[in-house]
């Protein structure tokens, strides 16, 4: 089976999409680690290993002449065309040339226009056409769902403060209740029998 037809059976499935996308995405940059690019991203000539995406898929598309930093890119541009129409129920070969780049620059919103790609693969996408921040996407969702978890401690550790000081808060006064409840009366039986002493001895 080729990556072609596994992505074909899979249009409507957006999960299933996304998986496939980002053991693609996680494939190349393995590539990448080795030294190895993809100089053909069609996807009728990446042939799946027993189902999945191995570095056997790629063998008849890859170039090992050593990958630059800008190579890096290209790929990682042609791998998220490749994404963004097959969300749109659409294969492409994942050519990418300025006029490509420029277009889908220009047009992401309407790639989303009823909503079919995940948000947080939509922001992705945001991210590598628009900031032009080039990652891989394994990369920015880990990243995101770490920060989406380091919010979501720090707020427990406010809410947590909050209440300790609250409670804090809450011991001084009841603290300073029970000093009341108990001087109060003290000094109330104090000044009376001083006002007796005198009434005896002195008023007498």
């Amino acid at each position: 089976m080729t990556l072609f037809e596994k992505l074909e059976e899979n249009l409507y499935d957006k999960n299933e999409l996304t998986r496939i996308l980002l053991e693609f995405d996680h494939m190349l940059e393995s590539l990448h680690n080795h030294g190895f690019c993809i100089y053909d991203f069609d996807p009728k000539k990446i042939i799946l290993d027993q189902g999945k995406l191995t570095f056997n898929s790629f063998k008849y598309v890859l170039n090992d002449i050593g990958v630059s930093q800008n190579m890096k890119a290209i790929n990682i541009y042609q791998l998220s065309k490749i994404g963004l129409m097959a969300y749109n129920n659409t294969l492409v070969d994942g050519k990418m040339n300025q006029e490509h780049f420029d277009f889908i620059r220009n047009q992401l919103e309407k790639f989303n226009s009823q909503g079919l790609i995940p948000e947080d693969v939509y922001e992705y996408y945001e991210e590598i056409f628009r900031r032009l921040n080039v990652c891989y996407m394994n990369d920015y969702l880990l990243k995101k769902e770490q920060d989406k978890n380091s919010n979501q401690n720090t707020n427990v550790m406010k809410k947590s403060l909050a209440t300790e000081i609250g409670r804090a808060y809450a011991k001084e006064d009841n603290e300073g209740a029970f000093v009341n409840i108990l001087f109060l009366p003290s000094i109330l039986t104090l000044l009376y029998l001083i006002g007796l002493i005198i009434y005896i001895f002195v008023i007498k």
